[in-house]
This record gives C-alpha cells, structure tokens and sequence, in this order.
C-alpha cells in the first residue's frame, strides 16, 4: 500500500468516508457497515481519533479479526480490502469499502454515514436502502394498474424521434421496445405496462393512478398556515405540467413592484420572486421528491416568503452541506431527472441549488433557506419586497 496515499488519509482527518480507530472493536464494525451501505470509505485502524499514529502491537491479528468479523457478525457478509501498513515507523491496518449497492446489517441495526459520523438509519432510509437493493427503484416500478394506453403515443413519438431521429424507422424498432428501454414502461406478467417515471413524463393522467404524485399550492394571506387561506389548487399531470402550473400560480399571485429608470419615464418591473428560480425549486421538487410516498408537493405562497416541501430525505449518506456545495452524484429518480433535464426544466445534477441562491441574491432578496429533515425536503425562498 502507498505510504503516501496512508499519509494523505491522516492529514485530511475524519470525515464523510474516513474513520480512525485506535484499535479493533464492535464499533469499528458498525462504521464499516455504514461505509458499504453509504458511499464507500476507510477505516486506518492503530489511529486515535485526533489524527495521532498509534500503532498496534500485532497488525496481522487485528486484519484476520476484521476480515473474520466481516464474514460472521454482518449480514450479508462483506468483502473489505485489508492492508497492513507502515506511517513513521508504526504498523497499522486499513481497512476499505465499497458501497454495494446492497443493504447490510450488523446484530439486526443497520448504520449509515452522515457526514462524520455513524448512526443508525432511519425508517425511511433503511425503505430507500431496500428499494436500491431491488433490480427496480420506485420510478421504474410497474404501475399494475395502468396499460400503455394510458401514455401519450405522440408525445412519445417526439421524445424519441428528437432524441435519436429516424431510429424507430431506420432500425425498425418498435416504439414498444424503445419505451421499455428507457425504463418508461416494463414487461410484467406478460404484458408491457408502464413505469411510474413513464406515467410522470408520458401519462395522459399520472394522477389517476396515485393522487399524491401532484402539487397541493396555496396562497395564504399571512405568515404561517394558521393565516386565512385565499386560494388553493390541487395542480395534476405530467412533471413539466406540474412545473408550469405551478409556476404560474406563483406568478397569478405574486406582486409586482416597479421603480422608473434615471430619466423618470420608463418604468421597470420588480417581481417578488425570480420565477427562473421558481421554476428550478419546483422542478427539484418534481424530480427529487420520493414517489413511494403517498404525500403530495406543498406549495405554499405566504405574504413573506415561498415555500416548497416535497416528500422525501436525502438519501442515505448525503448531508445538506454535500448538497449545497453542488456535485453530488446521486439522485432517487433517474430517469425523470434525466429527461427534465433534457427538457430544459433542471440544471446540470448538483447544480440546481447553487442557481437557485445565486438569482435570489441577483434581485437583492434574501438568501434562500433549505432544509433537510427525516422525511421532506423543504425549499423557502424569502419575499424580494420583504427586504425593500
């Protein structure tokens, strides 16, 4: 093992997807666990939590009781690379993972990473972590219900003709068959049925099939929902109806301020909110949000703020922090999020809050909040007029 690579592991410290251990333990176990059920990490066993080289008496004992502990006390086992290895003079061992993409449990828990540190996961996490574990994830499971009479043929017929012209006729591929190799439908007890991600982009009526896959919006004259309610929509169809109907029920009722330029004539419209960014927090909501979950989107227009709530954490292992720094390279929904994007409706993946802040602080509102918690993610966009 590269002593150098060991080097540079102690000096970045702790973090995401590295751990010190001063010695071998259960513990040690549980962020192995973690790691493999997250994003992968190391463990340099014979370091103490402060970064300082320990060292350990018989390496080679402690190696064989991890890779025998991995075996026996995790199910399903997991296969780490081991390493002895030597840092000023020191023996330790490191120990090194790779998520699997399978869910693993050590004396009936399952761990997650979450930034620095070990927990248990959640409920809804451990659910995500047994939907991942399946060949299928939500957006790609059948909607038993539905028939592929309940897609849009032509609005499918442009999609694949503007992605790749000429391929259903050319190759004589039957726009059956390209349907299900985009996973918007699949084949199930002999029949071909659509996906909820087919239904969401294509579906002549997704919510005809689950309700909760629409945007409950509301303009509350006040601060909080206790307030008087004015207006409320129960908006349905596709993700990209979802998006505009949405924003234009923003749009339907939001202000507009207005100031005149230098030469006391032309007047220049102020709107509360940037409606680019609007539509950015909508489409996240769209494509992010956990479709598992019989809950819809909350819209929710206040006299000083916007709020958008879509059902779902983060996935396991990622932090707000992960989020807003822009890269991350996981996502719940694949296939939606791959075809808004190329529909113009998101940004590139990792981008979108990043875009989302920089136009609000352009118009001179205030900065954006977002919030993660066990089971939604909330977006709040504050009043430009607020901070005039």
């Amino acid at each position: 093992m590269n002593e150098k690579l060991v080097a540079e592991l102690v000096s970045q410290g702790e973090g995401p997807n590295v751990e010190f251990k001063e010695k071998y333990s259960s513990r040690l176990l549980e962020t192995l666990v973690a790691f493999v059920n997250t994003a992968g990490g190391h463990i340099l066993v014979g370091v103490d939590n402060r970064g300082r080289i320990k060292g350990l008496f018989d390496p080679k004992a402690t190696a064989e009781s991890i890779l025998s502990a991995c075996r026996e006390a995790i199910s399903p086992a997991v296969q780490p690379t081991v390493d002895i290895v030597s840092l000023e003079g020191k023996a330790l061992v490191l120990v090194s993972v790779e998520r699997t993409g399978r869910m693993h449990v050590k004396g009936g828990t399952v761990f997650i990473r979450h930034g620095r540190q070990t927990r248990r996961a959640t409920a809804e996490e451990i659910r995500y972590l047994t939907l991942e574990e399946s060949p299928e994830v939500f957006e790609r499971q059948p909607v038993r219900e539905a028939s592929l009479r309940d897609l849009d043929e032509e609005a499918l017929r442009v999609y694949f003709e503007e992605r790749a012209p000429g391929v259903e006729g050319k190759n004589h591929i039957k726009l059956t068959e390209l349907t299900v190799g985009q996973s918007l439908a699949v084949r199930y007890n002999g029949e071909v049925v659509p996906t909820v991600a087919g239904l969401m982009h294509f579906g002549r009526n997704p919510q005809q099939f689950n309700t909760n896959w629409g945007i409950t919006a509301l303009r509350v004259r006040g601060q909080d929902l206790a307030d008087l309610i004015i207006d409320r929509k129960e908006l349905a169809g596709t993700a990209s109806e979802l998006i505009e109907k949405g924003r234009l029920f923003v749009a339907g009722h939001m202000h507009i301020g207005y100031e005149f330029e230098e030469n006391g004539v032309t007047r220049r419209d102020i709107p509360e909110y940037p409606m680019d960014a609007v539509r950015e927090v909508l489409a996240n909501a769209v494509a992010h949000r956990d479709y598992s979950v019989n809950e819809r989107v909350q819209l929710r227009l206040f006299d000083d703020c916007l709020e958008v709530q879509n059902p779902g954490s983060l996935l396991p292992g990622l932090t707000l922090e992960m989020v807003l720094r822009g890269g991350v390279p996981r996502r719940r929904n694949t296939v939606i999020s791959q075809i808004l994007r190329e529909k113009g409706y998101v940004e590139e993946v990792g981008r979108g809050l990043v875009f989302i802040h920089r136009r609000m602080r352009e118009i001179g509102a205030g900065d954006p909040q977002f919030e993660a918690t066990p089971s939604h993610f909330i977006v709040n966009l504050p009043s430009r007029h607020r901070t005039l």
